[in-house]
């Protein structure tokens, strides 16, 4: 195996684990701090809202004990200076689930709910107390008194020492899991009260001279994943839990579906009751790019020889200026049929001037020449860009980018190159799971064609790579959820939609690629749309952002609404926010259930018509077209 083979095996290995669960032992030596890590580090409640792929998961892991032990490259001296502990739980669906049905109450169920979390926290408590005994060498001195009231308030038998306790609870809460499936026959004998024994372990510890001014924190990943009365439990927990400890919880967006306790004129609110902290607000285009770098230079450093500081992503992954993208773009055929029309329509004075522009500029003199005729002629606009008339230049640097998309519809091959450090960082959308993807799919065609790990990758091979990364997306869209399949028709009708609006851009809104659904009286179809809309931001299929109305934020009619832009290479838009068009809720309904129909409707409505042929990269679908 040659350096440059193994080079690329062992990046693609670390750049392959895109989910923190893979990384296993690798995921804090690889651990990148984001810039609003510090904010999670406060004394109240946090709400960490962001997609999948967002780093949820590592951010929470990284504040969890065995985090920031590791994190401090296993030095026991700095377990004493830390201000709080954290305890990670994933909220397991098969577990939680288990949890409803017809054979109990939701109130019945409730109080089993309560109970079991009551032992999962206290389970975690206990396995921290056991841990930094272990770890510091020093017992924790609990007072005997404390610690009868704890055994009290979970009927505990053991009298040994914490680990005893810890082993007795984790029995217990086993026994409780094995019961649920057979409940309505062997009903439990035995409930604790809701938070009683998290509050009175919780203040027995820190009750101790060893723990004394510290704090505990729940950090609950995947909070979406709870029951709808089981957030309203945790949301209980959460407004009246002790100073004793908080909860640090990450949770999709939209997925944080009750904000009501179990009083239902009990609200939690942002700030009175929790921190909100939107990844996608924090990382913005800047700090993204610089959370990103770092994320990758460390899977570069040790990977590939001559990475020893930071890799040079810029020059990696090289831009392509929109006039050589152009000029790429333009078969012979076309340059051939541009520079005529050029040189007929150029007065002698401005002939050779004329000639000696570049390709992209005579396209563009061309098209718009050609896309305003009555207007317009190719000579006025030959003129006034040689005369560098300030509304010439405005009008091409307005609708320069639009008009790329044009060069090439219904051909064969790329019809829109996606390349560039900041293309590829846009296209993910401060996702960096998604960036993962992109250049680990890129890199894997950069060897395929001979490329070095560390020379530039070419245009051609980034936005194969882009297309691809699409691709893989939205076929997994379907296996997400119980709505994949209406998610991925969706996703199929607007990226056509989206796609024809940006190959026929002349005579029309440039870079119309985001959507608003219309102010009219309520319909039957708002239902259904919302539920459609709300789910497919869950699943990242479609990205929204504030609109001039917004009143809350699940007021899901108020947003614009944009399809990730990751799947902008595979359809063949602009992945730049930029001009929405406006639908009603029956458009998008027809969008998913007459997916036909539903395109030429809409297209309709925007005085387009879908007759090109698909791009290359999506005729696998031609028969959900046809």
């Amino acid at each position: 195996m040659t350096s440059q083979n193994g080079s690329i095996d062992k990046l693609s290995t670390v750049l392959g684990l895109y989910k923190a669960e893979w990384l296993r032992e690798q995921l804090f030596d690889l651990f990148s701090v984001p810039g609003y890590f510090d904010l999670l580090k406060t004394n109240r409640p946090c709400v960490l809202i962001g997609g999948r792929g967002t780093g949820k998961t590592t951010v929470l892991q990284g504040l969890s004990y065995q985090g920031q032990f590791a994190l401090a490259k296993s030095n026991k001296e700095v377990i004493d200076t830390w201000q709080f502990f954290g305890l990670y739980h994933r909220v397991n669906t098969n577990r939680v689930t288990a949890f409803r049905g017809p054979e109990l109450s939701e109130e019945r169920w409730r109080a089993c709910f309560a109970h079991y979390l009551n032992l999962v926290f206290c389970m975690q408590l206990l396995e921290f107390a056991c841990w930094y005994e272990l770890q510091t060498g020093r017992d924790l001195s609990l007072a005997p008194n404390e610690l009868a009231a704890f055994r009290a308030t979970l009927n505990l038998k053991s009298t040994g020492r914490l680990a005893d306790l810890a082993q007795e609870v984790r029995l217990q809460m086993l026994v409780f899991e094995a019961s649920i499936n057979s409940i309505i026959d062997s009903p439990p004998t035995f409930l604790s009260m809701q938070g009683t024994p998290v509050d009175t372990l919780a203040s027995a510890l820190l009750g101790t001279k060893e723990l004394a001014g510290k704090q505990f924190y729940f950090l609950i990943d995947e909070f979406e994943n709870f029951e709808d009365y089981q957030q309203r439990i945790l949301n209980t927990i959460i407004k009246h839990s002790q100073s004793a400890y908080t909860f640090k919880v990450g949770v999709r967006e939209l997925g944080w579906r009750e904000r009501s306790t179990l009083n239902e004129n009990e609200q939690l609110t942002s700030p009175a009751d929790y921190a909100r902290i939107s990844i996608a607000e924090m990382l913005t285009e800047s700090r993204f790019k610089s959370f990103a770098e770092g994320v990758l230079s460390a899977r570069y450093q040790g990977a590939v020889e001559g990475t020893a500081v930071v890799a040079d992503f810029p020059s990696l992954f090289p831009k392509l200026d929109e006039l050589n993208e152009a000029a790429r773009l333009i078969d012979k055929g076309q340059e051939a049929r541009v520079r005529k029309a050029i040189a007929a329509a150029s007065s002698p004075e401005q002939l050779e001037a004329a000639k000696a522009l570049p390709i992209g500029v005579q396209y563009f003199l061309d098209y718009w020449a050609s896309s305003h005729k009555g207007t317009t002629t190719l000579s006025d606009e030959i003129d006034g860009w040689l005369s560098e008339k300030s509304s010439s230049k405005d009008r091409f640097n307005n609708h320069f980018h639009a008009s790329l998309f044009a060069i090439r519809n219904g051909k064969r091959g790329i019809r829109k190159y996606y390349s560039g450090w900041d293309v590829y960082l846009a296209l993910c959308e401060g996702n960096i799971r998604y960036l993962l993807e992109l250049v680990h799919s890129a890199l894997l065609l950069h060897d395929e064609e001979g490329g070095e790990p560390l020379l530039p990758i070419s245009p051609e091979v980034q936005t194969r790579a882009a297309q691809a990364v699409g691709r893989k997306n939205l076929s997994e869209l379907e296996g997400l959820s119980v709505d994949g399949a209406r998610l991925t028709k969706l996703l199929l009708s607007l990226g056509r939609v989206f796609g024809v609006l940006a190959e026929s851009p002349a005579g029309h809104t440039p870079e119309a690629n985001q959507f608003h659904l219309r102010e009219e009286q309520e319909s039957d179809s708002d239902g259904k749309a919302m539920d459609l809309l709300k789910h497919s931001v869950m699943h990242l299929a479609l990205v929204r952002y504030a609109g001039s109305k917004l009143l809350d934020e699940r007021d899901t009619k108020a947003y614009d609404y944009m399809i990730h832009p990751i799947f902008a290479p595979f359809f063949v838009f602009s992945h730049r926010k930029k001009r929405k068009i406006l639908l009603s809720t029956a458009n998008l309904l027809s969008l998913v259930d007459k997916p036909r129909e539903g395109i030429e409707a809409v297209l309709k409505l925007n005085h387009r018509e879908s007759e090109a042929d698909l791009p290359d990269q999506m005729q696998l679908f031609g028969d959900f077209y046809a």
